[in-house]
């Protein structure tokens, strides 16, 4: 160090006792210098790991997209699969009433024929009834006879058909039952991805800050040890200059007490006196050359201290890059790069429902109350999934007044679309989002769900439903 130097080329008689301050806070700059070197290394180590946990994110949110629209899917089918049970239901009621109806008049018409087989003819004839009459009855019962055999057949067929309706009831049961299988399956891997998702983002930004923190701290530090040693040099150069003073006023002194003794001893002070001055110019050269050296020093330190300066704006210019760097990577690997927005305008009728259902309420429609509706609400299955209709920035995620659960994404060109009704929200204020990835979850206790979907364009409530494109289920309002 520049210190130490200094105070070893000073003579021995001139040189002041070591300051333990100083060489303490030296010793501890170089312990500093030290561990910071190690912490830029590791600190290099961790945003290596950062970029390739950036693109495990990258490759788990693609992941995640997938999996929604599967659920989603599931989802639809499900409901269809439910739909048809209905009306297989419906119509196993309906063909059992009509079985009823026929079987019932079936065993009137046939217990009177088995009751008119059973008389003889010559009961017939004693009938209190005329011949003409008689005549008629035997010819409407055998007219009669082919009508009850094809009613007998069409009876059969209808029994045929009502065992085919409980097998195909039977076979579309087990069929829902799979697909709400599958929908489960895929509900807990999203949840499982969402939660690997989370573990790495909050492993990553854990791991930087701390990395970050340290490096800014060991800095601070090692600056202040600095800005310490600076001070100690200036102190120890006014000890110098007041010892020197004080000298000069003792040189002073003796001058005179020389002059005042100089009657007496004029020979011995002529000798005293060419020593002295021979002293003092010895003293003057020493002093001039110290302080040459001490100039040549704080000259290099002034040229160290601004060498350190720019080697630190450099640093920090290099670590703003890098972190420029590091965001364009993630803005790329999740597909969009950051200040390329996309086109909102150039969705419209192509964005995916958030959620698959029926629309139970329309824009512009009065509710119950008479509240006028500014968006759509879509009657889903419990536990449903739900997306991100396009590419956005998650702007508010928690509770709000009357709404409950309230998401809202910013897109471009000033629109925002607002998702309220779910029971879990699967994003966070900051985080971008993809068209498709998945961002909350519908309730599983709650008897109908619905989803509220409200579309604005610069704080203006617009019509939602022309800008989502058809679903394969029936829209219904």
């Amino acid at each position: 160090m520049v210190v130490a130097a200094l105070l070893a080329a000073l003579p021995a008689r001139a040189q002041p006792v070591p300051d333990p301050a100083a060489a303490a806070a030296d010793r501890r700059l170089h312990e500093l210098e030290d561990e910071l070197k190690r912490s830029r290394g590791e600190h290099e180590q961790i945003r290596r790991k950062a970029r390739e946990i950036s693109d495990e994110l990258a490759r788990l949110r693609s992941d995640m997209v997938a999996a929604a629209r599967a659920a989603q899917e599931s989802e639809e089918v499900l409901s269809e699969l439910e739909s048809q049970l209905e009306d297989l239901k419906q119509m196993e009621v309906d063909k059992g009433e009509a079985l009823r109806r026929r079987s019932a008049q079936m065993t009137g018409v046939l217990t009177a024929l088995q009751r008119l087989a059973w008389r003889p003819t010559e009961a017939l004839i004693a009938q209190p009834q005329s011949p003409a009459d008689t005549v008629r009855s035997a010819i409407l019962l055998r007219a009669a006879v082919p009508q009850i055999e094809r009613s007998a057949q069409d009876l059969k067929g209808e029994i045929e058909i009502m065992g085919r309706l409980r097998t195909e009831v039977a076979e579309q049961k087990k069929r829902i039952a799979a697909t709400a299988g599958r929908l489960e399956a895929e509900h807990h891997r999203l949840k499982d991805m969402w939660d690997r998702k989370s573990l790495l983002q909050s492993a990553t930004l854990a791991q930087g800050d701390a990395a970050e923190r340290r490096l800014q701290q060991l800095a601070h530090e090692a600056e202040d040890l600095r800005d310490l040693l600076l001070r100690l040099e200036e102190e120890r150069q006014r000890r110098l200059a007041e010892a020197a003073a004080k000298a000069e006023a003792e040189r002073a002194a003796r001058e005179a007490e020389i002059a005042a003794r100089k009657a007496a001893r004029e020979a011995e002070l002529a000798a005293q006196k060419a020593a002295r001055e021979a002293e003092i110019a010895a003293q003057r050269a020493e002093k001039e050359r110290r302080e040459r050296e001490l100039a040549a020093a704080r000259a290099a330190r002034e040229v160290e201290i601004r060498a350190q300066a720019e080697a630190r704006q450099k640093e920090l210019e290099a670590q703003k890059a890098m972190h420029a760097a590091e965001a364009a990577a993630r803005a790329a690997a999740a597909a969009r790069p950051m200040g390329a927005e996309k086109s909102f305008s150039a969705a419209q009728g192509k964005m995916p429902f958030p959620a698959r259902g029926k629309v139970v309420g329309r824009f512009g429609q009065p509710n119950a109350v008479g509240v006028v509706s500014k968006g759509l609400s879509i009657a889903t299955r419990r536990d449903a999934q739900v997306i991100a209709p396009y590419d956005g920035q998650v702007a508010f995620a928690g509770p709000f007044r009357g709404y409950g659960l309230l998401l809202i994404i910013e897109h471009s060109e000033g629109y925002h679309t607002l998702l309220a009704g779910m029971a879990r929200i699967d994003a966070s204020v900051g985080q971008r989002l993809l068209a498709g990835e998945p961002v909350g979850v519908m309730g599983r206790d709650e008897s109908s769900p619905s989803l509220y979907v409200e579309l604005r364009r610069q704080g203006q409530p617009v019509n939602p439903l022309p800008w989502l494109t058809a679903q394969k289920s029936k829209v219904s309002g």
